[in-house]
């Protein structure tokens, strides 16, 4: 911790970091592009218990507890957990010299206690105070999906400043709460699938990138599956598997998302912003 309150890593790099002790959150990214890191998070000490999201936006990351170093889950790229820690996490990426990038925000009690009612199932984890060890509100994937990507952007490219910017992050905290504690009532009902192998994930991570990067483009199952390497069957199974959704399901999503964008944040018509992504008027 610098003199200004600026959060570093044991090797000294700078994390991005909003922390509002008003409103009981702390938003923090870190990203590398080539080295060995390790993150020590700040536990609020004042806090009887903390709550920790954990968001790998690329790379997949180790959490840990303590100085021992006991593995509490690893959270895989495009991935993300909510986990109750009664003590201090560090968080490690798994391979140290690719990049990565990794987006967590420190909940105290009192802040998730506002927005969770009694009757869900996630209640008794934050109101209970004898756990000598953290908990997941979920073990099984969550995946990163694209409004959950657009408000970590906002989050991370914020203009406010003072009360504004409070005001601003803790709205947007609220709404990745929203979308955690879905996908984790969605995931009480799921089937299980079964994990990818790390050849057909980065297979369907090519795809989604060759989506993003051609927002404006129409391609066939059959084509995206010949541009990577699989067949269309695997492509559907494996996609579903590792985003949580359809090819066309996230592709849609993500168009929705850049054009509810770019349509609050810039002087685009909608005739302008139809035409970006990919849609005839």
């Amino acid at each position: 911790m610098t003199e200004k309150g600026e959060q570093l890593t044991v090797k000294g790099e700078f994390i991005s970091q909003g922390f509002l002790p008003e409103s009981q959150i702390s938003v923090n990214f870190i990203k590398q592009m080539d080295a060995d890191n390790t993150v020590q998070l700040a536990i609020e000490p004042t806090s009887l218990f903390n709550f920790l999201m954990v968001f790998a936006i690329k790379g997949d990351v180790h959490c840990l507890l303590g100085k021992e170093q006991k593995s509490i889950i690893t959270v895989s790229s495009q991935q993300h957990s909510l986990i109750a820690i009664p003590n201090g996490v560090i968080l490690k990426p798994v391979e140290p010299n690719a990049p990565y990038e990794i987006a967590y925000i420190n909940i105290s009690t009192f802040f998730l206690s506002r927005y969770l009612p009694s009757t869900h199932p996630a209640f008794k984890i934050v109101q209970s105070s004898s756990f000598n060890e953290p908990v997941l509100f979920c073990d099984r994937v969550l995946h990163l999906s694209p409004e959950i990507s657009v408000i970590l952007n906002s989050i991370e490219n914020s203009v406010h400043t003072g009360f504004c910017k409070r005001l601003f992050l803790e709205s947007k905290v609220i709404e990745l709460l929203a979308l955690q504690l879905s996908q984790f009532e969605q995931s009480e009902s799921d089937e299980p699938v079964n994990r990818l192998t790390k050849e057909d994930l980065d297979k369907m991570h090519e795809v989604k990138e060759i989506l993003i990067a051609n927002i404006d483009s129409q391609f066939s199952l059959r084509t995206l599956a010949h541009m990577v390497g699989t067949n269309e069957f695997n492509l559907k199974r494996n996609f579903k598997a590792a985003f949580g959704t359809t090819v066309y399901g996230y592709f849609n999503q993500y168009k929705m998302e850049q054009a509810k964008v770019m349509l609050l944040e810039g002087d685009s018509k909608i005739s302008e912003v139809s035409s970006k992504i990919g849609y005839k008027l």
